[in-house]
Protein backbone atom coordinates (compact mmCIF):
# COMPACT_ATOMS: atom_id res chain seq x y z
CA UNK A 1 0.00 0.00 0.00
CA UNK A 2 1.45 3.62 -0.91
CA UNK A 3 2.05 5.97 1.71
CA UNK A 4 -0.81 7.76 3.21
CA UNK A 5 -0.98 11.24 4.30
CA UNK A 6 -2.25 11.99 7.90
CA UNK A 7 -5.44 14.36 7.11
CA UNK A 8 -6.19 17.09 10.05
CA UNK A 9 -7.90 20.08 9.99
CA UNK A 10 -6.63 23.60 10.99
CA UNK A 11 -7.25 24.71 14.34
CA UNK A 12 -8.37 22.78 18.19
CA UNK A 13 -11.71 21.27 18.16
CA UNK A 14 -12.58 20.64 21.98
CA UNK A 15 -16.26 20.19 22.58
CA UNK A 16 -17.01 17.08 21.16
CA UNK A 17 -15.95 12.89 22.03
CA UNK A 18 -12.52 12.42 20.59
CA UNK A 19 -14.51 9.70 17.92
CA UNK A 20 -16.10 11.91 16.38
CA UNK A 21 -13.69 14.72 16.06
CA UNK A 22 -12.01 12.64 13.64
CA UNK A 23 -9.49 14.73 11.46
CA UNK A 24 -9.18 17.41 13.90
CA UNK A 25 -6.10 19.04 16.32
CA UNK A 26 -7.81 18.30 20.01
CA UNK A 27 -5.25 19.95 22.32
CA UNK A 28 -2.83 22.00 21.96
CA UNK A 29 0.14 24.21 24.46
CA UNK A 30 2.17 27.17 22.67
CA UNK A 31 0.53 26.22 19.13
CA UNK A 32 -0.42 28.73 16.50
CA UNK A 33 -2.59 28.19 13.41
CA UNK A 34 -1.14 29.93 10.26
CA UNK A 35 -2.70 29.74 6.69
CA UNK A 36 -3.99 26.67 8.10
CA UNK A 37 -0.77 25.18 9.41
CA UNK A 38 0.31 24.46 13.34
CA UNK A 39 3.62 25.95 14.34
CA UNK A 40 5.29 26.89 17.69
CA UNK A 41 4.24 30.28 18.90
CA UNK A 42 7.08 32.47 19.90
CA UNK A 43 8.80 33.38 23.01
CA UNK A 44 9.49 35.96 25.31
CA UNK A 45 12.14 37.91 26.93
CA UNK A 46 12.06 40.26 29.87
CA UNK A 47 11.64 43.90 28.75
CA UNK A 48 14.17 44.90 32.24
CA UNK A 49 15.75 42.80 34.30
CA UNK A 50 14.16 44.99 37.25
CA UNK A 51 10.68 43.86 38.38
CA UNK A 52 7.54 45.65 39.63
CA UNK A 53 7.77 45.84 43.25
CA UNK A 54 3.94 45.27 44.96
CA UNK A 55 0.99 43.75 43.68
CA UNK A 56 -0.35 42.17 40.68
CA UNK A 57 -0.11 43.66 37.40
CA UNK A 58 -3.58 43.76 35.99
CA UNK A 59 -3.20 46.98 33.25
CA UNK A 60 -0.12 48.17 30.74
CA UNK A 61 -0.37 51.40 29.17
CA UNK A 62 2.67 52.32 27.14
CA UNK A 63 2.89 55.92 25.54
CA UNK A 64 4.75 58.00 24.12
CA UNK A 65 5.68 61.36 25.73
CA UNK A 66 6.18 64.94 23.91
CA UNK A 67 9.59 64.85 23.77
CA UNK A 68 9.25 61.32 22.30
CA UNK A 69 10.65 59.18 25.31
CA UNK A 70 8.57 56.10 25.88
CA UNK A 71 6.92 55.56 28.82
CA UNK A 72 4.43 52.58 30.49
CA UNK A 73 1.90 52.64 33.00
CA UNK A 74 1.62 49.89 34.66
CA UNK A 75 -1.29 49.30 37.06
CA UNK A 76 -1.12 46.82 40.18
CA UNK A 77 -3.99 45.74 42.67
CA UNK A 78 -2.50 47.51 45.37
CA UNK A 79 -0.30 50.47 43.15
CA UNK A 80 0.52 52.62 40.36
CA UNK A 81 3.49 52.57 38.21
CA UNK A 82 5.82 54.37 35.61
CA UNK A 83 8.20 52.61 33.67
CA UNK A 84 10.70 55.02 32.26
CA UNK A 85 11.62 53.44 29.05
CA UNK A 86 15.35 55.64 28.82
CA UNK A 87 16.48 55.46 31.91
CA UNK A 88 15.26 51.79 32.36
CA UNK A 89 13.82 52.23 35.77
CA UNK A 90 10.14 51.80 37.72
CA UNK A 91 8.43 55.07 39.95
CA UNK A 92 6.28 53.94 42.07
CA UNK A 93 3.77 56.57 41.62
CA UNK A 94 0.83 56.09 43.57
CA UNK A 95 -1.08 58.73 44.71
CA UNK A 96 0.30 59.75 48.41
CA UNK A 97 -3.32 60.79 49.54
CA UNK A 98 -6.98 59.76 49.24
CA UNK A 99 -5.98 56.45 47.38
CA UNK A 100 -7.27 53.13 48.68
CA UNK A 101 -5.15 50.00 47.70
CA UNK A 102 -7.06 47.12 45.80
CA UNK A 103 -8.08 44.05 45.82
CA UNK A 104 -5.92 41.19 44.18
CA UNK A 105 -8.67 38.43 44.32
CA UNK A 106 -12.76 39.05 44.29
CA UNK A 107 -14.54 37.99 47.52
CA UNK A 108 -17.23 37.71 48.03
CA UNK A 109 -18.59 38.06 52.33
CA UNK A 110 -22.26 38.00 52.79
CA UNK A 111 -23.55 38.25 49.30
CA UNK A 112 -21.38 41.59 49.13
CA UNK A 113 -18.47 41.36 46.26
CA UNK A 114 -15.47 43.42 46.71
CA UNK A 115 -13.94 42.74 42.83
CA UNK A 116 -10.26 41.77 41.70
CA UNK A 117 -8.52 45.28 41.12
CA UNK A 118 -8.53 45.73 37.41
CA UNK A 119 -7.19 49.39 36.60
CA UNK A 120 -8.31 51.41 33.13
CA UNK A 121 -5.29 53.33 31.96
CA UNK A 122 -5.20 55.89 28.87
CA UNK A 123 -4.04 59.35 27.94
CA UNK A 124 -5.39 62.73 28.50
CA UNK A 125 -2.26 64.41 25.89
CA UNK A 126 0.62 63.14 26.92
CA UNK A 127 -0.55 62.63 30.25
CA UNK A 128 -1.09 59.60 32.09
CA UNK A 129 -4.75 58.97 33.20
CA UNK A 130 -6.17 55.93 35.22
CA UNK A 131 -9.09 54.42 37.96
CA UNK A 132 -8.34 51.50 39.84
CA UNK A 133 -11.08 49.44 39.11
CA UNK A 134 -14.74 49.40 40.70
CA UNK A 135 -15.89 52.35 42.37
CA UNK A 136 -11.86 54.18 42.27
CA UNK A 137 -10.75 57.22 41.46
CA UNK A 138 -9.82 59.15 38.69
CA UNK A 139 -5.70 59.77 39.25
CA UNK A 140 -3.90 62.02 36.84
CA UNK A 141 0.30 61.71 36.10
CA UNK A 142 1.37 64.99 34.95
CA UNK A 143 4.05 63.53 32.56
CA UNK A 144 6.12 66.89 32.09
CA UNK A 145 6.11 67.39 35.42
CA UNK A 146 7.50 64.03 35.95
CA UNK A 147 10.31 64.39 33.79
CA UNK A 148 11.61 67.62 35.38
CA UNK A 149 11.78 65.51 38.80
CA UNK A 150 11.56 61.73 38.72
CA UNK A 151 11.54 61.77 42.59
CA UNK A 152 8.21 63.68 42.63
CA UNK A 153 5.71 61.14 41.17
CA UNK A 154 3.60 64.36 40.13
CA UNK A 155 0.42 62.42 40.40
CA UNK A 156 -2.50 64.05 41.69
CA UNK A 157 -6.06 62.65 42.11
CA UNK A 158 -8.65 65.06 40.13
CA UNK A 159 -11.01 66.09 43.10
CA UNK A 160 -12.83 69.23 42.00
CA UNK A 161 -15.56 69.25 39.80
CA UNK A 162 -14.67 65.13 38.97
CA UNK A 163 -17.03 62.56 40.41
CA UNK A 164 -15.63 60.81 42.97
CA UNK A 165 -15.22 57.24 41.98
CA UNK A 166 -16.02 55.28 38.97
CA UNK A 167 -15.52 51.98 37.31
CA UNK A 168 -12.99 52.80 35.13
CA UNK A 169 -12.08 55.88 32.64
CA UNK A 170 -11.62 56.25 28.43
CA UNK A 171 -10.78 59.28 26.42
CA UNK A 172 -12.95 60.13 23.37
CA UNK A 173 -10.23 61.09 20.92
CA UNK A 174 -11.93 63.33 18.59
CA UNK A 175 -13.28 65.75 21.59
CA UNK A 176 -10.59 65.09 23.92
CA UNK A 177 -13.56 64.14 26.41
CA UNK A 178 -12.69 62.65 29.65
CA UNK A 179 -15.27 59.70 30.01
CA UNK A 180 -16.24 57.91 33.55
CA UNK A 181 -18.64 54.77 33.33
CA UNK A 182 -19.77 53.80 36.71
CA UNK A 183 -19.65 57.10 37.88
CA UNK A 184 -20.81 58.38 41.02
CA UNK A 185 -20.81 61.68 43.25
CA UNK A 186 -20.04 59.19 46.29
CA UNK A 187 -23.38 59.88 47.88
CA UNK A 188 -25.41 57.87 45.41
CA UNK A 189 -24.23 54.99 43.72
CA UNK A 190 -25.15 54.90 40.05
CA UNK A 191 -23.57 51.64 38.28
CA UNK A 192 -25.00 52.66 35.07
CA UNK A 193 -24.33 56.42 34.95
CA UNK A 194 -21.78 57.74 32.21
CA UNK A 195 -20.08 61.20 33.17
CA UNK A 196 -18.31 63.25 30.68
CA UNK A 197 -15.97 66.11 30.64
CA UNK A 198 -16.08 69.34 28.92
CA UNK A 199 -13.97 69.66 25.72
CA UNK A 200 -9.72 69.41 27.06
CA UNK A 201 -10.97 69.70 30.21
CA UNK A 202 -10.13 66.59 32.60
CA UNK A 203 -11.02 68.68 35.65
CA UNK A 204 -14.92 70.00 34.46
CA UNK A 205 -17.98 67.47 34.71
CA UNK A 206 -20.52 69.77 35.67
CA UNK A 207 -23.31 70.64 32.29
CA UNK A 208 -23.72 74.01 31.82
CA UNK A 209 -25.49 75.96 28.78
CA UNK A 210 -22.24 76.96 27.17
CA UNK A 211 -19.88 73.54 28.07
CA UNK A 212 -19.83 69.92 26.91
CA UNK A 213 -20.43 67.96 30.07
CA UNK A 214 -22.38 66.14 30.71
CA UNK A 215 -24.05 62.23 31.78
CA UNK A 216 -26.31 59.51 31.18
CA UNK A 217 -28.05 56.79 33.00
CA UNK A 218 -28.12 53.84 30.51
CA UNK A 219 -30.82 50.90 31.46
CA UNK A 220 -29.48 47.11 30.40
CA UNK A 221 -27.72 45.82 32.80
CA UNK A 222 -26.32 45.81 36.83
CA UNK A 223 -22.65 47.38 36.47
CA UNK A 224 -20.89 49.31 33.15
CA UNK A 225 -17.60 47.43 33.24
CA UNK A 226 -15.84 48.48 30.53
CA UNK A 227 -15.67 50.73 27.86
CA UNK A 228 -13.06 50.39 24.13
CA UNK A 229 -12.29 53.11 21.49
CA UNK A 230 -13.27 51.95 17.43
CA UNK A 231 -14.28 53.57 14.47
CA UNK A 232 -16.42 56.45 15.34
CA UNK A 233 -17.33 55.28 18.37
CA UNK A 234 -16.55 54.24 22.02
CA UNK A 235 -18.26 50.60 23.28
CA UNK A 236 -19.32 50.62 26.44
CA UNK A 237 -19.66 46.91 28.21
CA UNK A 238 -22.39 46.52 31.30
CA UNK A 239 -22.80 43.01 32.41
CA UNK A 240 -24.92 41.95 30.45
CA UNK A 241 -25.36 44.60 26.87
CA UNK A 242 -23.05 46.61 24.84
CA UNK A 243 -23.78 50.44 23.73
CA UNK A 244 -22.49 52.40 21.77
CA UNK A 245 -21.48 56.31 22.84
CA UNK A 246 -20.65 58.52 19.83
CA UNK A 247 -20.00 62.31 19.81
CA UNK A 248 -22.90 64.10 17.79
CA UNK A 249 -22.15 67.91 19.30
CA UNK A 250 -24.49 70.01 20.83
CA UNK A 251 -27.18 69.71 22.15
CA UNK A 252 -27.23 65.99 23.16
CA UNK A 253 -23.00 65.97 23.00
CA UNK A 254 -23.40 62.22 22.81
CA UNK A 255 -25.79 59.91 21.24
CA UNK A 256 -25.83 56.16 23.24
CA UNK A 257 -27.82 53.31 21.55
CA UNK A 258 -27.49 49.72 23.14
CA UNK A 259 -26.77 47.57 20.19
CA UNK A 260 -26.99 44.07 22.34
CA UNK A 261 -28.16 42.39 25.40
CA UNK A 262 -27.23 39.35 26.88
CA UNK A 263 -23.68 40.33 25.41
CA UNK A 264 -22.27 41.27 28.07
CA UNK A 265 -18.52 41.25 28.59
CA UNK A 266 -16.82 39.33 31.16
CA UNK A 267 -14.42 41.47 32.90
CA UNK A 268 -13.39 45.08 32.56
CA UNK A 269 -10.08 44.09 30.33
CA UNK A 270 -11.53 41.15 27.78
CA UNK A 271 -12.34 43.35 24.66
CA UNK A 272 -9.29 44.58 22.20
CA UNK A 273 -10.11 46.42 19.16
CA UNK A 274 -8.18 46.01 15.94
CA UNK A 275 -8.76 47.97 12.72
CA UNK A 276 -12.31 48.71 13.43
CA UNK A 277 -12.98 45.93 15.13
CA UNK A 278 -14.05 45.19 18.60
CA UNK A 279 -13.56 41.50 19.98
CA UNK A 280 -14.74 40.22 23.29
CA UNK A 281 -14.94 37.72 25.86
CA UNK A 282 -18.62 37.74 27.34
CA UNK A 283 -19.92 35.45 30.32
CA UNK A 284 -20.61 31.99 28.02
CA UNK A 285 -19.11 32.76 24.57
CA UNK A 286 -17.03 34.98 22.10
CA UNK A 287 -18.51 38.45 20.24
CA UNK A 288 -17.37 41.06 17.79
CA UNK A 289 -18.63 44.49 16.59
CA UNK A 290 -18.15 45.83 13.16
CA UNK A 291 -20.95 47.86 12.94
CA UNK A 292 -23.19 44.96 14.96
CA UNK A 293 -22.69 42.64 17.32
CA UNK A 294 -22.38 39.04 16.47
CA UNK A 295 -21.10 36.05 18.40
CA UNK A 296 -18.04 34.17 17.49
CA UNK A 297 -18.09 30.44 16.57
CA UNK A 298 -16.25 29.04 18.67
CA UNK A 299 -14.32 25.38 18.70
CA UNK A 300 -13.43 25.28 21.84
CA UNK A 301 -15.75 27.19 24.08
CA UNK A 302 -17.16 24.62 26.19
CA UNK A 303 -13.81 23.85 26.81
CA UNK A 304 -13.04 27.59 27.91
CA UNK A 305 -16.37 28.44 29.82
CA UNK A 306 -16.17 24.65 32.22
CA UNK A 307 -12.95 25.57 33.04
CA UNK A 308 -13.03 29.30 33.80
CA UNK A 309 -12.93 29.85 37.28
CA UNK A 310 -16.53 32.18 37.64
CA UNK A 311 -15.57 33.90 40.97
CA UNK A 312 -12.50 35.19 39.18
CA UNK A 313 -13.57 36.12 35.59
CA UNK A 314 -13.23 39.87 36.21
CA UNK A 315 -9.12 39.07 35.96
CA UNK A 316 -9.88 37.67 32.07
CA UNK A 317 -8.35 39.95 29.83
CA UNK A 318 -7.57 40.65 26.03
CA UNK A 319 -4.91 41.21 23.55
CA UNK A 320 -4.32 41.76 20.03
CA UNK A 321 -0.92 40.59 18.43
CA UNK A 322 -1.66 41.86 14.79
CA UNK A 323 1.19 40.11 12.79
CA UNK A 324 -0.23 37.16 13.41
CA UNK A 325 -4.09 38.19 13.22
CA UNK A 326 -4.86 36.81 16.65
CA UNK A 327 -6.79 37.91 19.58
CA UNK A 328 -5.93 36.10 22.62
CA UNK A 329 -7.91 36.16 25.97
CA UNK A 330 -6.42 34.86 28.86
CA UNK A 331 -8.68 33.47 31.95
CA UNK A 332 -8.24 32.05 35.11
CA UNK A 333 -9.01 28.55 35.97
CA UNK A 334 -8.60 26.19 38.89
CA UNK A 335 -11.01 25.26 42.27
CA UNK A 336 -10.05 27.72 44.69
CA UNK A 337 -12.99 30.38 43.51
CA UNK A 338 -11.52 32.30 46.26
CA UNK A 339 -7.79 32.93 44.80
CA UNK A 340 -7.57 31.43 41.29
CA UNK A 341 -5.30 33.53 38.74
CA UNK A 342 -4.41 33.41 35.19
CA UNK A 343 -3.57 30.41 34.18
CA UNK A 344 -4.90 29.66 30.74
CA UNK A 345 -5.34 31.46 27.22
CA UNK A 346 -7.57 30.69 24.16
CA UNK A 347 -6.15 32.17 20.75
CA UNK A 348 -8.68 33.06 18.01
CA UNK A 349 -7.35 33.97 14.01
CA UNK A 350 -9.94 36.44 12.77
CA UNK A 351 -8.17 36.27 9.63
CA UNK A 352 -8.65 32.37 9.52
CA UNK A 353 -11.11 31.87 12.08
CA UNK A 354 -9.43 29.37 14.03
CA UNK A 355 -9.11 28.56 17.74
CA UNK A 356 -6.35 27.27 19.62
CA UNK A 357 -5.53 27.00 23.67
CA UNK A 358 -3.00 26.90 26.21
CA UNK A 359 -1.42 27.62 29.58
CA UNK A 360 0.85 30.45 30.42
CA UNK A 361 0.63 32.80 32.98
CA UNK A 362 -0.19 36.36 32.43
CA UNK A 363 -1.60 39.38 34.38
CA UNK A 364 -1.75 42.60 31.48
CA UNK A 365 -0.80 42.85 27.45
CA UNK A 366 -0.41 45.44 25.54
CA UNK A 367 -0.32 45.15 21.57
CA UNK A 368 2.59 46.20 19.46
CA UNK A 369 2.81 49.93 18.35
CA UNK A 370 5.05 51.99 21.05
CA UNK A 371 6.77 48.62 21.43
CA UNK A 372 7.80 46.42 18.42
CA UNK A 373 6.38 43.80 19.60
CA UNK A 374 3.76 42.83 22.19
CA UNK A 375 4.27 43.10 26.12
CA UNK A 376 2.98 41.22 29.11
CA UNK A 377 2.98 41.14 32.97
CA UNK A 378 3.68 37.89 34.99
CA UNK A 379 1.32 36.99 37.61
CA UNK A 380 3.12 37.57 41.11
CA UNK A 381 1.96 39.50 44.23
CA UNK A 382 4.89 40.78 44.34
CA UNK A 383 8.14 41.20 41.89
CA UNK A 384 6.40 40.79 38.67
CA UNK A 385 8.33 41.00 35.38
CA UNK A 386 7.02 42.56 31.96
CA UNK A 387 8.28 40.25 29.06
CA UNK A 388 8.70 41.06 25.28
CA UNK A 389 6.41 38.82 23.25
CA UNK A 390 7.06 36.81 19.92
CA UNK A 391 10.80 37.45 20.82
CA UNK A 392 13.02 34.55 19.78
CA UNK A 393 11.52 30.73 20.54
CA UNK A 394 12.38 30.32 24.07
CA UNK A 395 10.71 31.27 27.90
CA UNK A 396 13.45 33.94 28.32
CA UNK A 397 16.39 31.92 28.35
CA UNK A 398 15.15 28.36 29.02
CA UNK A 399 13.14 25.73 26.79
CA UNK A 400 9.42 26.55 25.78
CA UNK A 401 7.47 23.38 25.62
CA UNK A 402 4.99 23.30 23.30
CA UNK A 403 2.23 20.16 22.32
CA UNK A 404 -0.11 19.44 19.24
CA UNK A 405 -2.43 16.39 19.93
CA UNK A 406 -4.82 15.14 17.32
CA UNK A 407 -8.11 12.95 17.97
CA UNK A 408 -8.42 9.44 16.62
CA UNK A 409 -8.36 9.00 13.02
CA UNK A 410 -9.62 6.04 11.18
CA UNK A 411 -6.79 4.18 9.38
CA UNK A 412 -8.63 1.74 7.14
CA UNK A 413 -11.42 3.85 5.56
CA UNK A 414 -14.76 2.00 6.95
CA UNK A 415 -12.89 1.99 10.32
CA UNK A 416 -13.13 -1.60 10.22
CA UNK A 417 -10.13 -3.52 9.33
CA UNK A 418 -6.98 -3.58 11.43
CA UNK A 419 -3.86 -1.69 10.28
CA UNK A 420 -0.09 -2.10 10.47
CA UNK A 421 2.09 0.46 10.55
CA UNK A 422 5.21 0.45 10.02
CA UNK A 423 6.85 3.84 8.83
CA UNK A 424 6.38 7.55 9.24
CA UNK A 425 7.49 10.04 7.02
CA UNK A 426 8.00 13.57 8.70
CA UNK A 427 7.56 17.21 7.10
CA UNK A 428 8.11 20.44 8.86
CA UNK A 429 9.40 23.57 7.63
CA UNK A 430 11.39 25.91 9.43
CA UNK A 431 12.58 23.19 11.50
CA UNK A 432 15.37 24.00 14.39
CA UNK A 433 15.88 21.02 17.10
CA UNK A 434 14.11 18.03 17.45
CA UNK A 435 9.91 16.75 17.62
CA UNK A 436 9.01 13.96 18.97
CA UNK A 437 6.35 12.07 18.13
CA UNK A 438 4.14 10.05 19.89
CA UNK A 439 1.84 7.52 18.06
CA UNK A 440 -0.93 5.91 20.14
CA UNK A 441 -3.41 3.41 18.94
CA UNK A 442 -6.72 1.82 19.84
CA UNK A 443 -9.26 -1.03 18.53
CA UNK A 444 -12.45 0.63 19.55
CA UNK A 445 -13.58 4.20 20.26
CA UNK A 446 -14.03 3.09 24.40
CA UNK A 447 -10.72 0.48 23.87
CA UNK A 448 -7.86 1.93 26.25
CA UNK A 449 -5.16 3.63 24.08
CA UNK A 450 -2.15 2.02 23.83
CA UNK A 451 1.20 4.14 23.23
CA UNK A 452 2.87 1.61 20.22
CA UNK A 453 5.61 4.22 19.01
CA UNK A 454 7.58 7.46 20.27
CA UNK A 455 10.18 8.81 17.79
CA UNK A 456 12.28 11.45 17.78
CA UNK A 457 12.18 13.53 14.49
CA UNK A 458 15.41 14.71 14.14
CA UNK A 459 16.20 17.96 11.01
CA UNK A 460 17.74 14.88 9.26
CA UNK A 461 15.31 12.04 9.54
CA UNK A 462 13.91 10.86 6.73
CA UNK A 463 11.41 8.00 7.92
CA UNK A 464 11.34 6.34 11.19
CA UNK A 465 10.21 2.87 11.13
CA UNK A 466 7.72 1.81 13.72
CA UNK A 467 5.60 -1.15 14.66
CA UNK A 468 2.30 -0.84 15.50
CA UNK A 469 -1.30 -2.39 14.46
CA UNK A 470 -5.21 -0.87 15.49
CA UNK A 471 -7.89 0.83 13.69
CA UNK A 472 -7.84 4.23 15.18
CA UNK A 473 -4.75 6.18 15.94
CA UNK A 474 -3.60 9.81 17.36
CA UNK A 475 -1.10 11.70 16.69
CA UNK A 476 0.85 13.46 19.18
CA UNK A 477 3.71 16.00 18.76
CA UNK A 478 5.70 17.74 20.86
CA UNK A 479 9.34 19.60 21.66
CA UNK A 480 11.24 20.67 24.64
CA UNK A 481 14.27 22.20 23.93
CA UNK A 482 16.40 25.20 23.73
CA UNK A 483 15.97 27.05 20.16
CA UNK A 484 13.58 25.07 18.83
CA UNK A 485 10.85 25.58 16.60
CA UNK A 486 8.59 23.85 13.89
CA UNK A 487 5.96 23.93 11.30
CA UNK A 488 4.40 21.16 10.61
CA UNK A 489 3.16 20.17 7.16
CA UNK A 490 1.79 16.47 5.72
CA UNK A 491 3.14 13.39 8.30
CA UNK A 492 2.66 10.38 5.83
CA UNK A 493 2.44 6.61 6.81
CA UNK A 494 2.72 3.69 5.55
CA UNK A 495 -0.40 1.27 6.32
CA UNK A 496 -0.70 -2.42 5.59
CA UNK A 497 -4.13 -3.96 5.93
CA UNK A 498 -3.94 -6.95 8.79
CA UNK A 499 -7.36 -8.20 9.11
CA UNK A 500 -10.11 -7.65 10.59
CA UNK A 501 -9.08 -9.18 14.45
Amino acid sequence: MPLSKIKIAPGIFKDDTVYSQEGKWIDADKIRFMKGRPEKIGGWVKLDTDSIASGTVRALLPYRANNSNRYIGIGTHSHLYLYDDGAGTYTDITPASNYTAGAQHTTISSGTYTYATMWTLDRFGEDLIGVNGIGGRLVRLDTSAFQSNSSTNAVTETTSGVPSNANGVIVNSASRQVVLYGAHDGTASSPMNVAFSDLGDITDFTPTVSNFAGAQVLTGGNLLLGGIRTRGTILLFSDTSVFTMTFVGQPDVFSFQQVAENAGIAGPKAAAEFNGIVFWMGNDGFYMFSGGVQQIPCSVERHVFDNLTKQQKMKCFAGINPKFNEVWWYYPTGSNDASDDITNYVIYNYKEKLWSIGTLVRGAWAPEGIYDNPIASSVAASSSFIYTHESGTDDESSAMACDLKSADIDLPQDGDDIMFVDKIVPDFDDQVGAVTANLKFRFFPNSTQITEATETLATSTEYASIRARGRQMSLQLSSNATSSHWRLGDIRLNLKADGKR
